[in-house]
């Protein structure tokens, strides 16, 4: 027969790890990803947006931050460039895009937080990362998490704006929709290896969702692990402990 003490050491090692569940769960959810059809390079949401296109900086100017309507651009570390487009980035073959150099980093401050959040990534490899703040949580990506495989066509790989450009890499306008108040966007953080983006938007309300739904699978926030580990090291300590009185 079971002590009172072992069942409450069950108790609260069954606790933990709901606990842990819980929470794992919850840095899953918050944010809803969508990629649009081949070739459309602009966000789709009917709601008022504010966009940044990048074409009115300089090769540079991104170095010394950049203000917006909507929040402000910092290089946290390297150089970030505005370039002109080409194979790799600018959005409809025209203007000029964000292009983050390996080893650096550039990170969107937002005003408000923002109910939607939409980008131009195109060259997309697994060098491209991602991270998302919300006022709830922080999940980190690279681009073969969010561009999943599954829910891509063909015509989703190699440059819309040239017949016979980069075959090799998807290009694809990603969507974050924010599912409530609390999971509204605080800041985005661009950094890795050679990321090419384009068409910044941004909108304050909770948008209407467009798009093919994406399942990326998230980097779990630290106190999560934690919780999860101490959950299962419970667990274990439990049973020993039960087998050794049997």
């Amino acid at each position: 027969m079971k002590s009172a003490k072992s069942r409450k050491l069950n108790q609260l090692t069954i606790g933990f790890v709901v606990i842990a569940a819980v929470l794992s769960f919850s840095s899953h959810a918050g944010i809803i990803y969508t990629i649009e059809a081949p070739g459309i390079q602009s966000s789709q949401v009917g709601g008022t947006l504010q966009t940044e296109t990048f074409d009115s900086l300089a090769k540079i100017g991104l170095n010394n931050g950049h203000q917006t309507d909507f929040g402000d651009y910092s290089v946290d570390k390297g150089t970030a460039k505005v370039v002109n487009f080409g194979v790799y980035g600018g959005a409809y073959g025209e203007g000029k895009y964000l292009f983050i150099p390996n080893k650096s980093s550039v990170t969107l401050d937002f005003n408000q937080a923002m109910g939607y959040f939409g980008f131009w990534w195109s060259a997309g490899d697994s060098g491209n990362q991602l991270s998302i703040t919300t006022q709830s949580e922080s999940l980190s990506f690279v681009t073969n998490q969010i561009l999943d495989a599954a829910v891509l066509e063909p015509e989703h790989y190699g440059s819309p704006t040239s017949v016979s450009g980069n075959k090799r890499e998807p290009y694809g306008y990603v969507n974050l929709f924010a599912e409530s108040e609390a999971d509204k966007i605080t800041s985005i953080q661009f950094f890795g290896r050679n990321f090419e983006t384009d068409n910044h938007s941004a909108s304050l309300q909770l948008q209407t969702i467009t798009g093919r739904s994406l399942s990326p699978v998230t980097v779990p926030e630290p106190n999560t692990w934690w919780l999860v580990s101490l959950g299962l090291v419970l667990l274990v300590f439990s049973r020993v402990k039960r087998n050794r009185k049997a």
